[in-house]
C-alpha cells in the first residue's frame, strides 16, 4: 500500500513544553499520535517511549500476525514500559499518555486508541470520529448528565479515564475496517480537536488535501486553526491517505 503523509507537532502559544508526540512509518503502514501528561518531563518521556515501543514492536511482529493483535499488544507494552520506569525514577511517578495508532495493511485498518487523542475518517465532503474518547465529560454525556453543548465548557473537560503507563495494565480500545484508495484518517492530540471544531476540521482538510492536493498544508492550516482559537495546548496533527 502506498501513502500521502503530512505531520506536524507544534507546542501551541500557552505551553512551556511540547508533551505530544508521533511517528509516521509509511513502509510499515503504521501512524500514531500520543498526547502525555505528568509533572517535571513525564509526560514528554511517556509519549515518546510510547511512540518508540510501539513502533518497535510493529517493525518486529511477522507479517501474517493479525493487525488487531499486533497493535493491541504493541500498546500493552508500551503501557509496561512507561509503568516500570516510572516505578523507577521517583519524579516520574504517575506518568502517562494517550495513543492513538493506526495500522494500514492488506487494504484494513486497525485502529488502537486509549485515551482522548482522535482518529478522524474523511470522505470527500465528510468526516466521522472514528475514536470514543475516554474522558470524563464523555462518560457524563453518554450517562446524560451534560449536552453535547456543555462538553467543550465542561471543567473537568481534560480529565482523561484512561491511559497508557499510568497503571500496570491498560485496556486498548480496537477498531478495524475496510479500506480503498482515496480514504483520509487525521489523528490528532487534543490540542486541536478541542479547540477546531469538527466542522472546520472537514472544512480545511476538504479545500487543502481533497481540492489542492497538498497534505502538508491541510497539516499547517489545521495547527494554525488550533493557534487562533487559544493555542491553549501542545497540537499534533498526522495527516494520512491511502493512494
Amino acid at each position: 500500500m502506498q501513502f500521502k503523509v503530512g505531520f506536524k507537532t507544534d507546542i501551541g502559544r500557552k505551553r512551556t513544553q511540547n508533551q505530544d508526540s508521533g511517528i509516521a512509518i509509511p513502509e510499515l503502514g503504521l501512524f500514531i499520535v500520543s498526547d502525555g501528561m505528568g509533572g517535571h518531563r513525564g509526560g514528554e518521556i511517556a509519549s515518546a517511549t510510547a511512540v518508540e515501543s510501539i513502533s518497535a514492536y510493529v517493525k518486529k511482529a511477522h507479517p501474517n500476525q493479525d493487525s488487531t493483535k499486533v497493535i493491541a499488544e504493541a500498546i500493552r507494552m508500551a503501557n509496561t514500559a512507561i509503568f516500570e520506569r516510572a516505578t523507577q525514577e521517583p519524579s516520574l511517578q504517575g506518568m502517562g499518555t494517550t495513543t492513538t495508532a493506526l495500522l494500514l495493511k492488506d487494504k484494513n485498518l486497525a485502529l488502537g486508541h486509549v485515551g482522548d487523542s482522535r482518529c478522524y475518517f474523511f470522505r470527500l465532503g465528510a468526516i466521522w470520529q472514528a475514536t470514543r474518547d475516554h474522558s470524563l465529560v464523555q462518560e457524563k454525556l453518554r450517562a446524560g448528565l451534560i449536552t453535547r453543548a456543555d462538553v467543550k465548557t465542561d471543567r473537568m473537560k481534560n480529565v482523561i479515564t484512561r491511559s497508557v503507563g499510568f497503571e500496570k495494565q491498560v485496556d486498548v480500545e480496537i477498531y478495524q475496517m475496510e479500506i480503498q484508495p482515496g480514504d483520509c484518517f487525521l489523528l490528532c492530540s487534543d490540542g486541536l480537536s478541542g479547540l477546531v471544531e469538527d466542522l472546520e476540521i472537514l472544512k480545511i482538510v476538504q479545500k487543502y488535501l481533497f481540492e489542492e492536493n497538498n497534505i502538508n498544508k491541510a497539516v499547517d492550516e489545521l495547527i494554525a486553526a488550533a493557534n487562533a482559537n487559544g493555542g491553549d495546548d501542545n497540537v499534533t496533527s498526522l495527516l494520512v491517505q491511502v493512494m
